[in-house]
């Protein structure tokens, strides 16, 4: 199965990690969209409902986009903190967890429950 480690696996590179979460992200967003689209055409058709659940469709995949950025530019930090000496570099410590900081403000906050 694809995205699940099996036994045996060599595991990915912090950084390669980020990047496939954040291609994840994106594939699902693109679900999404897709979800969107078909509630659309059920709501041109006067299912009941299906107006609301195209509108929670759409934030979801808004949602995921918003996300698969901010993990993609944490994969970009952390490569440019690796670059930089990593961990033995206490200067590219210090902005890399200020980075970090910056990125996490920047996740989503939307709680797609109402």
């Amino acid at each position: 199965m694809t995205g699940v480690s099996q036994p045996g696996d060599v595991a990915l590179p912090y950084a390669d990690q980020l990047r496939q979460q954040s291609a994840t992200c994106r594939l699902l967003a693109e679900k999404q969209r897709e979800n969107t689209a078909v509630f659309e055409g059920f709501a041109e058709r006067g299912l009941p409902g299906s107006a609301e659940m195209a509108e929670r469709s759409e934030r979801s995949a808004r949602f995921l986009v918003q996300l698969a950025s901010v993990i993609a530019e944490q994969a970009l930090a952390h490569d440019e903190f690796m670059a930089a000496g990593g961990p033995d570099n206490s200067r590219a410590y210090v902005e890399y967890e200020a980075t970090t900081r910056r990125l996490r403000a920047l996740l989503p906050t939307d709680t797609l429950t109402d």
